[in-house]
């Protein structure tokens, strides 16, 4: 056999054995949908409990601790859900009443009859939720996206409010700033993605779980929280029927929230605290100083080695920062 005859057999042979071990890959990164129930049933545990709203909308929340208590309202970022907050509860239960919701797109409230997932569909479905379980005035504390739904609330809703708790957030003034923002940030591929509108149509089949757990990894600076049940309960949630199609409707409006008037943060009256990972990967701390510069009553309380999940990674540290606040 020639050389020539002999390297272009081996080529072909590699290239083969490559296109092989690629469609192997992309068939094992294809998920199917699994069916609402199957995911509740696996994963709806404790207090979680759901309602109904107006528009058909069920919601999943848990309404749990001193009823007498003065009230905290948690509210998870983008692809998060109320699990985030399962390590912090358990340290504020004893003396608050401690409610957190699943926001549409999310968790286990997944997509809902509305198709509404814009933050301002959000603002109103927090809206309802606080006066189908009776809650005159409480503390909003909002995670990431969910503390950029807590700031907006406050402008139109202050009187509900006794203060604010912004937990790894940002407040960006200007589309520089937001340019900024995204060329020092490192964000998950998966987030990435998240901003093609072909990767979001192919997010809603190929999901493999490596994404998953890249972006948990990302998020944390103590990699030993990244175990293998976190990482299947984020894969769970996100194969949930109608999920996946519900973020990527999300993700096409999201960034539409981002920019918006500094000086709207001086009407912000009440108490606040802004709370901020050092080792924040997905949001530096720079883009908080916003929040610093124009509420009245703010203070900041940041934290060495801890990253971008900070209900998860430091719980007992933030329960005493928010009694100490709240106090």
């Amino acid at each position: 056999m020639k050389p020539s005859v002999h390297k272009y057999l081996i080529t072909k042979i590699v290239c083969l054995v490559i296109f092989i071990l690629l469609i192997i890959s992309i068939y094992n990164s294809v998920y199917f949908d699994i069916p609402k129930n199957e995911i509740i049933l696996k994963h709806a545990k404790g207090s979680s409990e759901f309602l109904e709203l107006t528009d058909g909308s069920r919601i999943h929340y848990r309404d749990e601790g001193n009823i007498d208590g003065e009230v905290i309202l948690l509210v998870h970022g983008f692809n998060g859900s109320l699990f985030n907050y399962e390590p912090l509860v358990p340290y504020l239960v004893d003396n608050y009443r401690v409610i957190s919701i699943d926001l549409p797109a999310h968790g286990l409230t997944g997509a809902v009859k509305s198709d509404l997932y814009s933050h301002t569909a959000y603002q109103k479905v927090i809206e309802e939720v606080v006066e189908i379980l009776e809650v005159d005035k409480f503390y909003f504390a909002g995670h990431s996206m969910g503390g950029m739904i807590a700031w907006k609330y406050a402008l139109d809703n202050l009187d509900q409010l006794n203060g604010l708790i912004i937990i790894g957030s940002a407040f960006f003034a200007s589309e520089q700033e937001f340019k900024d923002f995204q060329t020092i940030n490192a964000p998950p591929v998966a987030f990435k993605l998240l901003e093609s509108e072909f990767f979001i149509r192919l997010l809603e089949f190929i999901t493999p779980q490596i994404l998953v757990r890249e972006g948990i990894s990302q998020s944390v600076y103590d990699q030993s929280i990244v175990t293998d049940e976190l990482v299947e309960q984020f894969h769970d949630i996100i194969l949930m029927e109608g999920t996946r199609v519900a973020i990527g409707r999300l993700a096409e409006v999201h960034e539409d929230n981002f920019i918006a008037n500094p000086l709207d943060l001086k009407n912000i009256t009440i108490p606040s605290l802004i709370l901020h990972g050092e080792e924040d990967n997905l949001i530096d701390l720079r883009f908080i100083d916003h929040f610093l510069k124009q509420i009245p009553n703010v203070r900041l309380i940041s934290y060495p080695k801890v990253g971008h999940m900070i209900p998860m990674e430091v719980p007992l540290q933030l329960s005493e920062d928010i009694r100490d606040f709240i106090n």
